[in-house]
């Protein structure tokens, strides 16, 4: 009786370590697109517009895919990057020119239709740099916002 328990216990034992191992692998792989987005992202935000100091990473995705990099040069400008993951040409702006991530924040929760607010990112929507604010609603609903870069003003809602 002996043996057979400690063969049982021997087998759930390496079934649950396999398990531990796969499920880990499963999460390392899955984080490794947004790691490899973030440093490609980031060296080329480097050869564009001299950063040299990164403040924010922004995976943005709507009629297509951008990387934005939010940091400053070596002359203490901050410069938001947007970078089209299809290989276009980056767009390098200055920080100072828009709304920074809590001014659009505060917009959507102006509108009082939002108890909490779940994401934000930056990138451009036809051709426009804009936040995306994911915000929850107060039945539970997501929403998303659109807020203008340079105006601060939502410009796009869905629900």
């Amino acid at each position: 009786m002996n043996r057979k328990y400690n063969r049982q216990l021997k087998i759930i034992s390496l079934v649950l370590i396999l398990t531990i191992v796969l499920i880990s692998i499963v999460l390392i792989q899955s984080a490794s697109p947004m790691r490899k987005a973030k440093k490609q992202g980031i060296k080329v935000s480097e050869e564009v517009a001299g950063i040299t100091q990164v403040e924010d990473f922004y995976w943005f995705t709507r009629e297509k895919t951008y990387f934005t990099v939010v940091g400053y040069n070596d002359k203490s400008e901050e410069k938001v990057v947007f970078l089209p993951q299809d290989g276009e040409e980056a767009v390098v702006m200055n920080a100072k020119d828009g709304v920074d991530d809590n001014e659009a924040i505060q917009k959507v929760l102006d509108l009082k239709e939002n108890r909490k607010i779940k994401k934000i990112s930056l990138g451009l929507y036809q051709e426009k740099p804009v936040w995306e604010v994911v915000a929850e609603s107060h039945e539970k609903q997501t929403n998303y916002y659109l807020v203008d870069f340079k105006t601060g003003d939502i410009v796009n809602k869905i629900s």
